[in-house]
């Protein structure tokens, strides 16, 4: 069905002020124009600090079963960013800090891409601004068990077209915002491993143990070290943890005594937080009315067990029915779609420290989500899916509450349209304690719990109406953010599943190791990846055995080719990046990938075929240093002596290098660059000695590639190292 948008009254062409559409240009002419660098001399211009005009942070929760960040960011006007979204646009990076009680610590960074988009009204006829959208990031602290809980306060920094420095959580942006909230993690279980680990913590030793990974699963762990500038923070893909931990309810004796207390209890603290029995009860009366069908021997029965408790059923059932849409106990806040990896995300609040069916250790209750989507503009919702959360008393709960996320994977494929056709949709989250909320009704609220409307961008894509030959991401990478005739990385491409850009300087940037071919899925038809190298007649089927990972983290698929190389397309619930193929590279070519589409006749009939282009570089940098003043290479030197020597570092797609010594830093000129030097015997350096101590050093060259590597990091490193004693 046709989208049918209706535009806003025309309004006049909005002025921008220079701070914004200059904003790049001022920076690199005074980095302090804003006031926000801190120990710097240059003086500030136009002091600004979070400036909220355009975007704000509304939300900041976690996902503790899949352990996602997730930060809801809002999007204003329809102007201010950049151009639409047939253009690059602009950048919001969200960066987040953790604090368990020792501080804040650097949790990582993540972005997404942000355009000027119309305003008009949707078929309600309300205003489809603001925008929500998403930014996710994996976070997996070390995890104690259930009897020690752990909700450390989590901060979300936004800022709009400047990265947020590493380390510095006080940091305040020129355009953009700051949200906290506390944050649950997810305990870990009791197991001989996990006790040993817990004793560990509490002794606080830290053991460096090998980690052994599969190969299949190898990609999901970049190789540490120092990455990028900036670094890409993520790991692909996303792994979830699995099943929550089973646990026991509290018997519904013990929780009658223990909200009983709090009725009891002197303390006016402890009396505000009074459950009463019309909340801990409701998951034990719910299925005995559920569906309109009073089951009236069961309710007998409930009754009197509920009189042994000392609660009247009558009294029980009158505060039953003046219950309806109760936010005393739990509120959704925000609602938003994460456009880099399509999932609907709802954050919602954790108010009180009881009434949620006891402590970690034990089962809780669940609050439950249903999403629902008004695709097409009709005012018709369409039902896409119920997700629930694991909730749990805290005592005593951080101030503000705890804050968690639900979030569902959503199929964007038919509903992507060109990006001059900009897509937004209405979408609802509904939050209901206990009960599951109506899959039929997105208008019905149980007894606890709220609804909250949102807009969203659908983010840009070719229409799909029917089985087709798309890809949708390569190495990491958007197909659209990689030029078709040079197969490299375009000024505007970002990591599809986190929005960071793989070169903060925009240059062009190959690929190596596996490339991840993603692409939407359609189950009942075939599919085959082939790759020649350029000028190349024959095509080579990309046939490497993958394994697929469903949403729960609890479902593996094994994804084999058949003879001719063809796979059978896997449900999208089944293969949450939609991966297609994994092709392991060699050489530094440039190379063509193909997609065809087949039926499922024998041999398959090949139904549609696209072609892109992918430049490689599985080539490492060349790297070279030398001392080649007196004493050369290994050399003894008196202090003070001025040193001198050549390097090497090249490479075709160079990202950048640096020249230091060890153990101690020595003033050595120059100490880094982002151009390739001459061919051997390269560049000259100089390092004064003068302020430096007698030791045995070593100066090393290091320089680092723009290879998108294994579809999930940046850049090959190379060294070299020479030694020399300081006397």
């Amino acid at each position: 069905m046709a989208t049918r948008r209706r535009a806003a009254p025309k309004a006049a062409t909005p002025r921008i002020e220079k701070e914004r559409a200059k904003f790049t240009q001022l920076l690199l002419a005074n980095p302090n124009h804003f006031g926000t660098v801190l120990d710097t001399k240059l003086t500030a211009v136009k002091e600004m600090a979070f400036n909220t005009k355009y975007e704000e942070v509304r939300c900041v929760a976690y996902e503790s079963d899949k352990q996602l960040l997730e930060a809801v960011v809002r999007i204003k006007l329809p102007y201010g960013y950049g151009g639409g979204p047939c253009f690059g646009g602009s950048t919001e990076y969200v960066r987040f800090y953790v604090d368990f009680g020792g501080g804040w610590v650097d949790a990582g960074v993540a972005a997404f891409n942000a355009h000027d988009i119309p305003n008009g009204n949707d078929c309600f006829g309300s205003p489809e601004k603001p925008l929500d959208y998403v930014v996710t990031l994996r976070y997996d602290p070390r995890r104690r068990p259930c009897d020690q809980p752990q909700l450390p306060n989590v901060r979300a920094i936004l800022s709009w077209n400047l990265l947020p420095p590493p380390n510095q959580p006080n940091w305040v942006a020129p355009w953009g915002d700051r949200e906290e909230c506390h944050i649950q993690i997810r305990p870990r279980p009791k197991k001989a491993r996990e006790w040993l680990d817990g004793i560990l913590d509490q002794l606080d030793v830290k053991p460096d143990f090998e980690i052994v990974v599969p190969p299949e699963l190898e990609l999901q762990f970049p190789p540490p070290g120092p990455g990028p500038d900036p670094p890409p923070d993520f790991a692909w893909p996303t792994q979830p943890a699995g099943p929550p931990i089973a646990a026991d309810p509290v018997p519904l004796v013990e929780l009658a005594k223990l909200y009983g207390k709090q009725a009891s209890s002197r303390s006016a603290r402890v009396k505000a937080a009074c459950v009463g029995p019309e909340r801990f009860l409701l998951p034990e009366i719910h299925p005995l009315i559920a569906g309109g069908a009073v089951q009236a021997e069961a309710l007998a029965l409930k009754a009197a067990e509920f009189k042994e408790l000392g609660i009247d059923w009558a009294n029980l059932a009158g505060l039953l029915a003046d219950k309806d849409a109760d936010v005393d106990y739990e509120e959704i806040e925000c609602v938003g779609l994460d456009t880099n990896v399509d999932r609907l995300v709802a954050t919602f609040r954790v108010k009180r420290p009881y009434g949620y069916g006891g402590p970690l250790c034990n089962a809780g209750t669940k609050e439950y989500v249903a999403f629902w989507a008004d695709w097409d503009d009709t005012c018709d919702w369409e039902y896409l899916g119920t997700v629930p959360v694991s909730v749990h008393d805290f005592v005593p709960l951080p101030g503000g509450g705890v804050c968690y996320a639900a979030v569902l994977p959503v199929d964007l494929t038919t509903h992507r349209r060109p990006c001059n056709q900009p897509r937004v949709v209405r979408v609802r989250a509904v939050l209901s304690w206990s009960v599951p909320p109506s899959t039929t009704d997105p208008d019905k609220l149980e007894f606890y719990g709220n609804r909250l409307d949102t807009h969203v961008q659908i983010p840009p894509g070719p229409i799909v109406t029917g089985p087709s030959a798309v890809i949708g991401v390569i190495g990491g990478i958007p197909i659209s953010k990689i030029d078709v005739g040079s197969g490299l990385t375009t000024p505007s491409a970002f990591f599809a599943l986190n929005g960071i850009a793989p070169d903060s300087l925009g240059r062009p940037c190959p690929f190596a190791g596996r490339v991840v071919v993603q692409g939407p899925s359609f189950v009942g038809y075939k599919y085959r990846v082939s790759v020649r190298k350029l000028g190349d007649v024959a095509w080579t089927p990309v046939t490497t055995t993958m394994t697929l990972v469903d949403w729960t983290g609890t479902v593996f698929t094994t994804q084999a080719a058949d003879a001719s190389g063809f796979y059978s397309f896997v449900p999208f619930t089944l293969n949450v990046v939609n991966a297609l193929a994994w092709w392991d590279t060699t050489g530094s070519d440039l190379w063509e990938l193909q997609l065809e589409l087949a039926d499922t006749a024998s041999p398959p009939n090949v139904l549609d075929t696209f072609v892109h282009r992918v430049q490689l570089d599985n080539t490492w940098p060349t790297v070279d240093i030398q001392i080649t003043g007196l004493g050369g290479n290994c050399g003894k030197f008196g202090i003070g002596t001025s040193m001198s020597g050549t390097f090497v570092a090249r490479d075709t797609y160079l990202g950048s290098w640096a020249i230091g010594t060890s153990p101690f830093p020595g003033p050595v000129v120059p100490g880094s660059g982002n151009v390739q030097t001459p061919p051997a015997p390269g560049s000259s350096w100089t390092l004064n000695t003068a302020s430096m101590k007698p030791c045995g050093y070593t100066i090393t060259v290091s320089a680092v590639d723009r290879a998108i590597v294994n579809s999930a990091w940046v850049g090959h490193w190379s060294s070299a190292a020479q030694g020399f004693c300081l006397e």
